[in-house]
């Protein structure tokens, strides 16, 4: 080997090495040397704080670093998820209740920070609940029908409380006004938790909130469902009727997965939906889920992908057949 070729050898070595140290290189060997950055876009106390936190302990076994829930709400979700588009692409900041409504509605509604088919990575989906109308249990409205005959009576006196007017919790409400052919206020707040004790506080007579969050209050009589948005009842949710049994067709559900900025390398997406689908199978996630009435829904990146795509199309057909827009 000639004097000039061993010289050229050595640079490329050299190089090699020094890259290696240069902070920010990722390398699916090494990730994740940091903790990971994880944003819930909502209020703490709302339906990702109940699944995520658990899972994100468990994730951390498996991924060897911290995993820290960070709660950035702000916009109805559109605050946090924004700055998660526009983080760096290296797996130390993903978003943990991607498949919400600010992915799937709001874009449909108005012009949003970032663009939810391409500035994301999904990563997993670990699953859905739907979204319910709830009255305190001391109302005057037993049934559905009920409360509609009160609203029409008194178009627009009875409030409610919703986690942001571009999300699919407020999407829910809007349509049930439109096939039901009353006016409702809403009053919007940063999360379920929030929009739940305005409810319960007794400020407004309705609350459109993630049925998880309120489940404890419903099970202990503090709270009435009306209705919620499945296609047919579901055990999970005890005695509860469906807004399709009561003549509305409206079938909604809220997807909770994960997602990392666009351009995030394929290995260290891998690394992470490992971690995750292993707390997923964990049994003591399995009972959390029970628990807070969650529904298990497992889908890896690729599956992700197509059903956030088929949901987002999904959503705005309803939009645009019902001819709703962010107020009505």
């Amino acid at each position: 080997m000639s004097v000039t070729v061993r010289i050229r050898c050595l640079c490329i070595a050299l190089g090699i090495v020094l890259l290696s140290g240069v902070p920010g290189v990722v390398r699916a060997g090494e990730f994740p040397e940091r903790p990971i950055t994880a944003v819930i876009a909502f209020a703490p106390g709302g339906a990702p704080d109940l699944l995520f936190r658990p899972m994100a302990e468990l994730a951390k076994k498996h991924l060897g670093v911290p995993v820290v829930i960070v709660n950035k709400p702000g916009g109805g979700g559109l605050t946090g998820t924004a700055e998660v588009a526009r983080a760096k692409p290296d797996g130390y900041t993903v978003l943990m209740n991607f498949g919400g409504g600010e992915i799937v509605v709001s874009p449909h509604l108005e012009k949003v920070p970032f663009d939810p088919m391409k500035d994301f990575e999904p990563i997993i989906m670990i699953g859905h609940y739907p979204s319910a109308l709830l009255v305190r249990e001391d109302s005057p409205w037993k049934t559905l029908e009920e409360f509609i005959r009160a609203a029409k009576k008194s178009p627009g006196e009875l409030r409610y409380s919703h986690t942001g007017a571009l999300g699919l919790n407020n999407l829910t409400t809007l349509t049930f006004m439109k096939l039901a052919g009353i006016t409702l206020t809403p009053i919007p707040t940063a999360g379920g938790g929030q929009a739940m004790n305005m409810l319960l506080g007794g400020h407004v007579e309705a609350a459109q909130i993630a049925f998880p969050v309120a489940w404890p209050q419903v099970h202990a009589k503090q709270l009435r469902c009306l209705a919620y948005a499945l296609p047919k009842r579901s055990e999970v949710y005890g005695d509860a009727p469906t807004f399709a049994e009561q003549g509305f067709d409206m079938r909604f559900t809220i997807a909770q997965g994960i997602a990392a900025p666009k351009g995030t390398p394929k290995e260290v997406v891998k690394k992470i939906h490992d971690a995750f689908a292993a707390a997923y199978h964990d049994k003591s996630i399995t009972e959390v889920m029970t628990t807070i009435r969650f529904t298990p829904h497992y889908l890896n990146s690729e599956d992700f992908t197509k059903y956030i795509r088929e949901m987002y199309d999904y959503y705005g057909s309803v939009i645009a057949k019902l001819g709703i827009t962010a107020t009505k």
